[in-house]
């Protein structure tokens, strides 16, 4: 009986301990907030608030050590990542400025692919790794020399004082029932950010990822976080027509299409000597430009630099038109509604500008 009530006290001490290393963070209305853990760690998602908002590196991560922030909706429970199953702290010191030696016990660590942190300096002397602290991995200790003061974690994958980069680019990859696969740079990782269709995009099944980039199967469409450089199948292109044969140039405008520049002697109008489809941009006339894809996938560097930014918002999903001269193109950057902003669905534009419905308010980039 003793045995059990002892069990059970351990177990309510545990609990306790995992609730006290526990804070909440909320994104009010889509808002950015910052909220402080108490201790130092990378912030990990314990449970979330809200329904599928909340993923590591895009809304929400560590801004410093101990500091969470969430945006765009995350609303979660988080813990620190020293707190994981695994990780263990220890503090050694260096006493008068000698050097001192403190047994790390690695192989009582339940992650292999562990390693040995400086989680804080404890002392106004200055602790550097190779210089006043180290980890021998022959002996199996940690030693700190010439005052330095540390609490070190063992067992960890990540420097607790250092946030996880972010992600760099958004990918999207759809299939239309048969595997498909989107070049992307991956050797940081990826993350689905939302599903675009109702059909199943479960990992190692609907879609996955390897040295090349994401694969998707099955009719799962998604929207994918990467942390390496996006890598477009074509972020550009130069369409030509050098007499009144109308040319077609296939590629992928669900994002839009902008006029960088005319190539040729004669002007390029939209809707009468240049515009795009489904399929993709034709010009006709004479008319010889480059065209920019609009989309998370432009890079910054292919926006004109006479470009012009705008937010434009449907209000109770009435169609509105935000007057512009579109005439050389637009294209959507950054989707702000929680409803989908579609290509000539939701959004569209025209010489007049560019219009939207259905409740979609993104920012969109208007050529000039």
């Amino acid at each position: 009986m003793r045995g059990f009530l002892t069990a059970g006290l351990l177990l309510l001490s545990c609990v306790a301990s995992m609730e006290a290393q526990t804070v909440l963070c909320e994104s009010v209305d889509g808002a950015p907030r910052e909220c402080r853990a108490g201790s130092s760690g990378i912030a990990v998602l314990v449970t979330e608030l809200s329904e599928g908002r909340c993923y590591e590196g895009t809304t929400y991560g560590t801004r410093s050590a101990g500091v969470v922030w969430v945006d765009r909706g995350c609303r979660g429970r988080f813990t620190l990542r020293n707190a994981v199953l695994g990780a263990r702290r220890l503090v050694c010191e260096s006493q008068k400025g000698e050097r001192q030696v403190c047994p790390a016990e690695m192989a009582q660590t339940a992650d292999p692919g562990s390693n040995v942190f400086l989680a804080r300096q404890l002392g106004s002397i200055r602790c550097d790794e190779g210089m006043t602290w180290g980890y021998d991995v022959e002996r199996d200790q940690i030693w700190v020399d010439k005052g330095c003061r540390g609490e070190f974690v063992i067992g960890a994958r990540n420097d607790p004082s250092r946030p996880l980069e972010p992600l760099d680019g958004l990918v999207v990859c759809e299939s239309g029932g048969r595997r498909t696969e989107c070049q992307a740079d991956t050797t940081g990782g990826v993350r689905i950010i939302r599903p675009l269709t109702e059909a199943a995009c479960a990992y190692g099944k609907q879609w996955g990822f390897d040295a090349r980039g994401i694969w998707v199967s099955g009719g799962c469409r998604a929207e994918f976080a990467v942390r390496g450089k996006p890598k477009p199948a074509l972020s550009a292109l130069v369409c030509q027509s050098h007499d009144a044969t109308r040319v077609h140039c296939p590629v992928q405008t669900r994002y839009g299409v902008a006029l960088i520049r005319e190539t040729g002697d004669t002007d390029c109008v939209l809707g009468k000597s240049w515009d795009f489809d489904e399929q993709g941009v034709w010009v006709s006339d004479g008319c010889s430009g480059q065209f920019a894809l609009g989309g998370y996938r432009l890079p910054a560097g292919a926006v004109p630099q006479t470009a012009t930014k705008m937010i434009c918002e449907s209000p109770d999903g009435q169609r509105k038109l935000c007057a512009a001269d579109a005439s050389h193109g637009a294209g959507l950057l950054r989707q702000i509604s929680e409803t989908d902003c579609v290509l000539n669905h939701t959004w569209g534009y025209g010489r007049q500008g560019v219009w939207v419905s259905g409740g979609c308010k993104a920012e969109f980039v208007v050529a000039h």
